[in-house]
C-alpha cells in the first residue's frame, strides 16, 4: 500500500467518509481543495484533468458571479454541482454551448464571457467531472435496513467474527465506498460459494447500496478510534492497473465497440456507481476462460482508488468523433450559413480553410466560445435561433473541423 494515500479526520458527527459531497459549499471546497492540493502534484498527471486547476478556475474567470457551488448563485446561474452530477466530458461542453445566450443574457454592463484556453477548459471539465466521482455522501438509515434486506447478518456480525464472515465494523477498513468495495471485492471467492451453497444469486449492486452501506457502518466506528479516510485515486496508476487485472482484454483502451461503450457509461458515474457496475460484473469476470487459472487478484483500498479514478476520468478526451456525420452536423446546424466550405461564397465569419487546424477537442470548443459572443450576435443579424448541440454531435463536430484541409 502506497504511503501517504489515506486521509484522516477525527470522529463525530463532523467526520463522513470519502468520496462524498457535503451538502454545504463550504465543505465541498475544503474536501477538494485538499484532494485537489495532492492531485496537483503528483496524483493527476498531464494526461487526465487537473480538478484542482478547474476549482481556481471557476472563481478567476467569475463562474461564481452567476452560478453557485452545492447551492444558490449569486443571479440565475443554475448550481454547478448539480447540474454537473451524471454527465461526462461531452454533455458538459454541449451544455456550456448550449447555453451561451442564457449566460450572455445573464452578463451585466461591461462583463463579457470569459475566455478559456483549451487547458482551462480541460482543467474546469475535469473538476466537474471529479464532482461526479465524489458522489453523494450516502444515507445510513437506509445503509442500516440494507443490511437486513440483502441478509449480510446472517453470516456476519457488527463488531466480532461472524458464523462465516468477518466483522463488518473494522476501525482499519479505509471508510468509504472505496474501501467497502476493496473488501466485497477481495472476498467475493467466499461470498459467492456462500451465497451458491444457500441457492442465492450474487446481489446485484447498486451505487447507493455502497455508498448508504459505507455511510452506516462508518457511523458505528468507536468514537476516538477514526478509519482512514481514502485520498483521490490517480488515474494513471489506475490506468496500469487496468491492464494488469487484465480488464483490457476484453475492453481494449486503443478502441473498439467495448472500451467506448465502458467509458462512456463509467465516465458519467461516481466511485460508488462505477465500484458497483465492478461488482455486479464479478461472476462474469470469474467466468472468462482466461481466468481459469488466475484467481481473483485481491485490490488494496488505494489500488481500488486508483482503478475506480481511471474509470471515472477516462472519458475526458472526448475521443470517437466522426467527421463525416461531423460534416452533415455543420451544414444541419447552420454553421455554413456563416462559415463557408471550399468553393462557396464568402459568409460573415472566416471560412472554414481560414480557420486555425486543432486537433484537440478542447482547443476547438475553447475557440467556438471564445467566438460565441460574435456569434450569437450574428445569429440575431440572421434572424436564425442559437444551435443547439448534443454531445455525441459534438464531437463528431471537432473531429470535421480537425479534418478540414487548410489553405
Amino acid at each position: 500500500m502506497r504511503a501517504g494515500r489515506h486521509l484522516t479526520v477525527p470522529s463525530g458527527r463532523g467526520r463522513f467518509a470519502a468520496p462524498a459531497v457535503a451538502g454545504t459549499t463550504a465543505a465541498v471546497l475544503a474536501l477538494l481543495l485538499a484532494a485537489g492540493a495532492q492531485a496537483a502534484t503528483a496524483e493527476f498527471p498531464a494526461a487526465f484533468p487537473r480538478p484542482a486547476a478547474g476549482l481556481r478556475l471557476i472563481s478567476q474567470k467569475g463562474c461564481t458571479n452567476c452560478h453557485g457551488l452545492a447551492g444558490p448563485g449569486r443571479r440565475q446561474g443554475p448550481d454547478l454541482l448539480r447540474t454537473a452530477r451524471g454527465k461526462g466530458a461531452a454533455e458538459l461542453l454541449a451544455d456550456m454551448w448550449n447555453h451561451v445566450p442564457q449566460m450572455i443574457h445573464g452578463l451585466s454592463p461591461g462583463e463579457s464571457l470569459p475566455v478559456l484556453s483549451a487547458g482551462e477548459l480541460r482543467g474546469l471539465v475535469g473538476y466537474l467531472g471529479y464532482v461526479n466521482y465524489l458522489g453523494d455522501p450516502g444515507n445510513a438509515r437506509h445503509g442500516q435496513a440494507l443490511l437486513a434486506e440483502m441478509s449480510c447478518l446472517g453470516c456476519h456480525d457488527l463488531r466480532q467474527r461472524g458464523r462465516i464472515g468477518p466483522a463488518l465494523v473494522d476501525p482499519g477498513r479505509v471508510a468509504s465506498p472505496v474501501g467497502l468495495t476493496a473488501d466485497i471485492w477481495n472476498h467475493y471467492p467466499v461470498m459467492s460459494a456462500e451465497l451458491r451453497e444457500k441457492g442465492l444469486a450474487w446481489f446485484a449492486w447498486s451505487g447507493d447500496d455502497i455508498t448508504d452501506l459505507s455511510r452506516y457502518l462508518s457511523s458505528l466506528a468507536p468514537v476516538g478510534s477514526p478509519s482512514p479516510l481514502q485520498a483521490p485515486g490517480d488515474p494513471e496508476q489506475g490506468a496500469r492497473l487496468f491492464t494488469r487485472l487484465g480488464c483490457a482484454g476484453c475492453h481494449d483502451p486503443a478502441g473498439g465497440a467495448a472500451w467506448v461503450a465502458l467509458v462512456r457509461a463509467s465516465n458519467r458515474r461516481s466511485a460508488a456507481e462505477n465500484g458497483a457496475a465492478l461488482l455486479r460484473h464479478l461472476p462474469r469476470i470469474g467466468a472468462a476462460p482466461r481466468r481459469a487459472a488466475q484467481p481473483l487478484r485481491p485490490l488494496a483500498a488505494t489500488d481500488m482508488a486508483d482503478l475506480l479514478a481511471y474509470l471515472g476520468l477516462a472519458g475526458a478526451n472526448l475521443s470517437g468523433g466522426d467527421a463525416a456525420r461531423g460534416a452533415a452536423v455543420f451544414a444541419s446546424k447552420r454553421c455554413v450559413n456563416c462559415h463557408a466550405l471550399p468553393g462557396m461564397k464568402p459568409g460573415i465569419g472566416p471560412n472554414v480553410v481560414d480557420m486555425p487546424a486543432v486537433a484537440d477537442p478542447y482547443a476547438a470548443a475553447a475557440l467556438m466560445i471564445e467566438h460565441a459572443s460574435n456569434m450569437k450576435f450574428a445569429t440575431e443579424i440572421k434572424r436564425i435561433p442559437w444551435p443547439q448541440i448534443q454531445p455525441e454531435e459534438l464531437q463528431d463536430l471537432y473531429a470535421f473541423l480537425a479534418n478540414v484541409p487548410r489553405r
